[in-house]
Formats: C-alpha cells, structure tokens, sequence
C-alpha cells in the first residue's frame, strides 16, 4: 500500500523533530545577531544592577564600615505556550509546488516542508509580538504569551526603575520626533549617556521608520561631505562609530527606543529539556492532521543600570494627536 500524505507528515514530526523545534528560533537569527540568545531557560530569570559607593579613601586604622551596597534585583520571565492548529494536508499540496520542477516531490519532502512551514509560522509569529506582547495566560495568541521590550520597560518605568534621576530612561514623547529633528534628537540623546555606556560598543534598537528619517536628515545635513559617500546610514553620527542602528520592523508603533549593549537584550528558549515537543498526529477528523508544538520563550533585559542602557520614550509627527 502506497503511503499516504497523512501518514508522511506523521513521520516527518518524529523524524524532524529538533529541526522544527528549533526552526522557530532560526526565524529569529536576523535579530537575534543583535541580541543575546539564552538557552535551557525554564521561568524566572533574575539580574540586577550593584547600587555601591566603594572607593579608596586616606588610610587609617578606624574601620568605620558603612553597609551600603546592595543589589537591585531585575526580574523577567520566560513562558510555557502551545500551539494546535489542524489543517488539511492535501489543500496544501497545490500551493507548495506551483512551479514545474525536473523531479516531482515525494510525499515524505512535502510532509517535512509543511512541517517546517508550520514551525516558521510559529516562528514569525514571536517576532512580530517581540516588542509589544502581553502576558495574559487565558490569552489564544503570542501576543498573550509573554511580555515584550515595550511592556516590560512601560512596567519599570510605572515601577520607577526607569527613571531620569537615575539616569536610565528618557521622556521625550512631549515633542514629535521628525524629518527636521531627528538627527539631532538621537545626538543630544547620546550625548546624554552615561560616560561608560558610551565608551562601549552599544545599539539604538529604532524602528524602521525612525532610521529612514534619520537617512533623509543626514542626507539634507550632509549630502555633500566627503564622509558621506552612501545613502544608507548604519551608525549614530557623534558618537565615533560606537553607536550602531538597529532597525527593527517589529518596533513599529511602539513606545521606546533603546540604547543599550546586546548582552543586555535577552532572549530566552528552552531548546534543551524533554518538555520542550513537537508532533504531527491524526485528529477527529479523518481528512486533517494536527500539528501540536510546546516551547518555552521570553524576552528581557539582563538588568536596567544606566552604565549598560538608556530607555527613550518618543513619538512621531504622525502619532501626535491634532488639535
């Protein structure tokens, strides 16, 4: 008896199994050179920022210890989801292939592509929620799953752990940011660093948008200088080349810009532990298959200490409310 679509994709969820378990992280790979992957995370992660005032004093032989160092803790979460989607295998056959081919595709590769694509879909459906997901545990999308950049620094900032006074965090939504004044608001923002966040290697985690604003600016500004010998714009001018552009799809319409070294954007996955699975199996209904997949994933910041970032609330011309 020939095999059946069905059955080929069954297969391919057990034959393929780490490949789709991890191909939602591999979706991820163009941003995640940006940040920092974590691996074999299950729940809570906990970092924080060192509050002391240690520093060489004259000597003398009186101790006068003073306890005042501490450590501000910083906590973000990584997150149990599920997905179960049913479908029908044999409507997907016409939509894979509708390019002639020299050699036609067994029924096992088409079972392993729909596998992948399922896995892909999982995939890009984290990067779109990456920035603005809410956890909401009775939720039905990864938008509910876990908490994004956005909610987390909106959560710090209510929590006054992102604060002025503390040198960490920026309000500048009262004026729009445009194509006039982009470029000098992103350079007073950099001047406005901490000395040691800006002796490091750091990015500005924009929206798309944003950068192309800053590319019309720069070109208005410096269209002729001799350092400007392309379009495209890929590091902060001022800052000597220390402050890199990342332009993110998936930050339009969100509330925050971020500047900050990559080892403090986190990503957190499982990928190690047998609660982590992926299967294709039959379902009620005997025309579909069920794919079911349970991963872990969460983002966060490792902590919030100015030395390390800076949170830029803004707005945009087109987001300013008219009068």
């Amino acid at each position: 008896m020939s095999i059946t679509i069905h059955q080929s994709l069954i297969d391919a969820g057990t034959k393929y199994r780490k490949e789709l378990l991890t191909m939602p992280v591999a979706v991820l790979s163009e941003v995640l050179q940006y940040m920092t992957l974590k691996t074999g995370m299950q729940g809570k992660e906990v970092g924080g920022m060192l509050l002391t005032d240690a520093q060489l004093r004259p000597y003398r032989t009186a101790k006068d210890v003073v306890d005042n160092t501490k450590i501000e803790p910083y906590e973000w979460e990584n997150f149990l989801g599920d997905v179960v989607k049913e479908f029908d295998p044999n409507a997907i056959l016409g939509t894979l292939y509708t390019e002639r081919t020299a050699k036609k595709p067994t029924e096992r590769e088409i079972a392993r592509l729909v596998a992948l694509e399922m896995a892909k879909k999982v995939g890009e459906a984290l990067y779109d929620a990456m920035f603005t997901a809410e956890r909401n545990a009775s939720g039905e999308t990864t938008a509910d799953l876990f908490n994004g950049f956005d909610t987390l620094a909106a959560a710090a900032v209510t929590a006054e752990k992102l604060k002025a006074s503390l040198g960490n965090y920026a309000d500048l939504s009262s004026e729009a940011i445009t194509g006039a004044n982009v470029g000098d608001v992103l350079k007073e923002t950099w001047r406005g660093l901490n000395p040691l966040l800006k002796k490091q290697k750091l990015n500005l985690y924009m929206p798309t948008s944003i950068l192309e604003m800053y590319e019309d600016w720069f070109q208005v500004e410096h269209g002729y200088a001799p350092f400007n010998n392309e379009f495209k714009q890929r590091t902060l001018i001022g800052s000597h080349g220390k402050c890199t552009f990342v332009p993110l799809d998936n930050m339009e319409g969100t509330d925050y810009m971020y500047f900050t070294v990559r080892q403090n954007m986190k990503v957190g996955v499982d990928q190690e532990s047998d609660k982590e699975t992926v299967r294709i199996r039959e379902c009620d209904n005997p025309k579909l298959v069920q794919f079911f997949m349970m991963a872990y994933f969460g983002v966060g910041f490792d902590n919030l200490d100015k030395r390390f970032m800076k949170v830029v609330k803004y707005t945009t011309e087109a987001e300013t409310p008219a009068e």
